[in-house]
């Protein structure tokens, strides 16, 4: 008898619960049973394992969040609490953890193969940043959020004849900025994967105006390498205020920032990441039932591939060129 742990780590997207359902619905039909880790890593690691019924996934396609809760967890902490999970796996019975996370939790599930524990993830991050599927879980959620934002602050830019610096998430890669950019109808995109001078954005910024248009939308990604002039009251430099500085610095131009932060990753999730979810989290106890273990269960194409845990954690998923420079045609 396969006795299935589902678990959500690292940073919380929307359709987290969607894939948890999907995980529990499908295990069920084949006669699992299904076990529920609360607060991902961390509560393996503490033994926090309960029975979980289908009374417990009941009504939660919809929320956003994490029913199970989650946590962050370093390589650092796997190490120090390696025997306490393999000795929680082995009381609960364990055979197989399918692991619903982003990249830290990919390297942790990563580590977890390496001593001998079997496990799946399905790559849920608004972040997009995960290698092995066109798109995780989350993102399709957090670009609606940014791009509704844009539209309103269209509103208040064009009012008052300013500059709208958008800072948005996105750690090392471009996806939300670019997406959520584009969808918002920014006038800049500033992304990781395409630096370009301060000195270019300002002439653009400053030629905008020249030719009438009185206001701008600038998004950029939180991992883009700004120099920074001065940094927030929390001390860390962040991209935004940095870039915002710089404009104001190189042109008559008034700046304003807004900083989206957790919004991006709350709220419920939309249709197209509900539905990812649920093929995702199909997929994952498909690749259980086949005797599968290691993987990172990805969707490309429309298609369901899986790749390896140590070759996922090893490389990110990054914009391609070809995106980048068809999106350049609207800034």
């Amino acid at each position: 008898m396969r006795r299935v742990a589902i678990m959500t780590a690292g940073a919380d997207a929307p359709g987290m619960n969607a894939a948890v359902r999907a995980v529990a619905r499908s295990s069920f039909g084949l006669g699992y049973d299904v076990l529920m880790v609360q607060d991902g890593y961390e509560g393996l690691a503490k033994g926090d394992i309960e029975i979980m019924n289908k009374k417990t996934v009941s009504g939660i396609l919809p929320l956003g969040g994490s029913i199970l809760g989650s946590s962050r967890s370093s390589l650092a902490f796997m190490e120090q609490n390696i025997g306490r999970m393999k000795e929680a796996l082995v009381r609960n019975s364990i055979t197989t953890s399918i692991i619903i996370g982003d990249r830290e939790a990919v390297a942790a599930a990563a580590f977890l193969d390496q001593h001998g524990i079997p496990c799946v993830v399905v790559p849920s991050t608004i972040d997009n940043d995960i290698f092995g599927t066109d798109f995780s879980i989350g993102f399709d959620s957090a670009i609606t959020t940014i791009s509704e934002a844009l539209d309103k602050l269209h509103t208040t830019a064009s009012a008052h004849h300013r500059v709208m610096i958008v800072e948005v998430m996105g750690r090392n890669t471009g996806w939300l900025a670019l997406y959520g950019g584009l969808a918002g109808g920014a006038d800049f995109i500033a992304i990781p994967e395409q630096v370009v001078s301060i000195d270019t954005l300002a002439a653009h910024l400053q030629h905008r105006k020249e030719e009438g248009k009185d206001f701008s939308i600038v998004v950029v990604a939180e991992g883009y390498p700004v120099e920074a002039h001065e940094t927030v009251p929390s001390g860390r430099p962040v991209a935004g205020y940095s870039l915002a500085e710089h404009v104001a610095s190189r042109t008559s131009l008034t700046t304003r920032v807004t900083v989206l932060g957790y919004l991006q990753r709350g709220g419920s999730p939309t249709v197209f990441d509900r539905l990812l979810a649920t093929r995702l989290g199909m997929a994952a106890v498909d690749a259980v039932r086949e005797g599968k273990s290691g993987v990172v269960v990805g969707e490309m194409g429309q298609r369901i591939i899986l790749t390896p845990l140590a070759e996922s954690a090893a490389q990110l998923h990054v914009i391609p060129a070809e995106v980048v420079l068809q999106a350049k045609t609207f800034y």
